[in-house]
């Protein structure tokens, strides 16, 4: 509970912070932007005053644009004043020759008007232009702003210029009721993510939790735990995807352990036998007269042994990819010729009958010599000693497209349908005796081993006392297809 309770304060709390620090950005940038709105709104209505005074100017002669008692004067020094007293600004108007008419509060020099880079600002206003400039005029200081727009006579003549002069302290705008009003949104927005992140911390934590939990069980060697999630699709496939490793666990869980177990058993046989012969040897129990017999059956007994040892790590060497495949081309047939020669004692002994179904000609394939002759080796043994007296065996071949299709059966008690799916197991026995000296129950398992080398299967059937070890390999002649075949037993 603790480490779930960990996981999910974790979850919880890197929700909150990421909600947090990007609440704070953005409520940073929505008030620096709704400031330079403001800055924007105030130039804009400032630049509005100044073509008011502008259209005022329009309305009257400029031969008495210099009487300052007359009604143009009082207006135009109304203006000025109720733009100086709402924004803090001053209004100068300048003529065509550059001759200031009102100043404001603000005394000025008109050497300053004389500046060639006043003279060029002042020039695009004159020209019809509208200028906005910071430290345009020396003498005011470099702290404030010019707005500058043209004014026309009736004819459309630009007869001279308006200059609205403010400093960027009365344009800064007082922004503490946005910081105010974006500190609320933050916190309900933090309350609202708070309460969303706890929902989604625990969706999250809860199966991750069941997940931990599942493997500290399989730990403790409860491999049949499983998790069971519903919900997201991503965690419902992490759940699927563990429970099907969980399974494939259980599975070689419990083959190490029948392997294992048959191992023991196998090796503890032998050794029994070996330790009871040498035994009685050794304390007088066996007469003197029989040693020759014991001590044979205690070298046999180290033969199974020693291909036991053999047989366990041929197929550990090719489990783990160590034993190399060394594919060459070479006649199939042959091989299975040769391979069913060495039998024929055994055959001969037991009088069995052999059908063999073989093509006329040589059927070469691509792969492993000595690893196919370990295969038909096997099967051949297997089919010999499972015959009873009597009885038959086949060992046939057919081209089937680019494959060679290979069988060897033989007739006898055959395989029953529940041990059918197990027979290339390894130390799986249809003979649940473990009768001694019918083999180790590796024979068959290193058959599938090598075919699955090759890229290839091997079956098996068994019926009406017929049983059936088929597998294919890949024929090296393209034009081996091709090649009319004996159809098989």
């Amino acid at each position: 509970m603790r480490k779930r309770n960990r996981l999910f304060w974790r979850l919880l709390w890197a929700f909150l912070l990421t909600l947090l620090v990007t609440a704070v950005v953005l409520s940073m940038l929505v008030v620096v932007m709704m400031r330079q709105e403001r800055v924007r709104t105030l130039e804009d209505e400032l630049r509005a005053q100044a073509r008011f005074v502008a259209q005022m100017m329009a309305q009257y002669d400029l031969a008495s644009f210099w009487q300052r008692d007359t009604a143009l004067a009082n207006t135009l020094n109304w203006k000025i004043v109720e733009i100086r007293e709402t924004y803090g600004a001053d209004v100068w108007l300048v003529s065509a020759n550059r001759r200031v008419w009102v100043v404001g509060d603000t005394e000025y020099d008109q050497e300053q008007l004389n500046d060639p880079a006043v003279v060029a600002e002042i020039n695009k206003v004159l020209s019809g232009q509208e200028i906005r400039v910071q430290g345009l005029i020396p003498q005011l200081g470099p702290h404030i702003v010019t707005v500058g727009v043209p004014w026309r006579d009736n004819t459309g003549w630009v007869g001279g210029a308006v200059l609205l002069h403010i400093s960027t302290e009365s344009l800064s705008v007082d922004y503490s009721d946005m910081v105010v009003n974006a500190a609320i949104a933050t916190a309900a927005a933090m309350l609202l993510g708070a309460v969303l992140s706890f929902l989604i911390a625990r969706r999250q934590s809860d199966p991750l939790h069941q997940i931990h939990q599942a493997v500290v069980d399989f730990a403790q060697g409860k491999l049949d735990t499983r998790v069971h999630i519903r919900g997201d699709q991503e965690m419902m496939d992490l759940a699927d995807a563990f429970n099907s490793m969980a399974r494939d666990l259980a599975g070689l869980e419990q083959s190490r352990r029948s392997f294992v177990a048959n191992v023991s058993h196998e090796l503890r046989s032998p050794l029994t036998c070996i330790r009871g012969y040498v035994q009685g040897i050794l304390d007088g129990t066996v007469p003197r007269d029989q040693w020759d017999k014991y001590l044979n059956i205690v070298l046999e007994e180290t033969r199974r042994l020693a291909r036991l040892v053999g047989e366990l790590l041929d197929l550990s060497r090719m489990e783990s990819g160590v034993a190399p495949l060394n594919k060459t081309d070479f006649d199939l047939c042959e091989l299975l010729r040769v391979e069913l020669l060495k039998f024929e004692g055994r055959i001969d002994e037991k009088d069995i009958q052999v059908d063999v179904a073989l093509p006329g000609e040589a059927v070469t394939v691509c792969a492993g010599e000595d690893s196919i002759r370990q295969v038909i080796t096997n099967l051949l043994d297997n089919a010999v000693k499972f015959t009873p007296q009597g009885g038959r065996i086949g060992l046939a071949a057919a081209l089937e497209g680019g494959l060679c299709r290979v069988a060897v059966s033989n007739t006898g008690q055959g395989i029953s349908a529940e041990d059918l799916p197990h027979v290339f197991d390894r130390f799986y026995k249809a003979d649940k005796a473990h009768t001694a000296g019918m083999g180790t129950g590796l024979g068959l398992a290193i058959v599938r081993k090598i075919l699955e080398q090759h890229g290839q299967k091997i079956q098996v059937a068994s019926q009406d006392g017929l049983t059936t070890f088929t597998f294919w390999l890949a024929v090296s002649d393209s034009k081996g297809a091709k090649r009319e075949m004996r159809a098989l037993p």
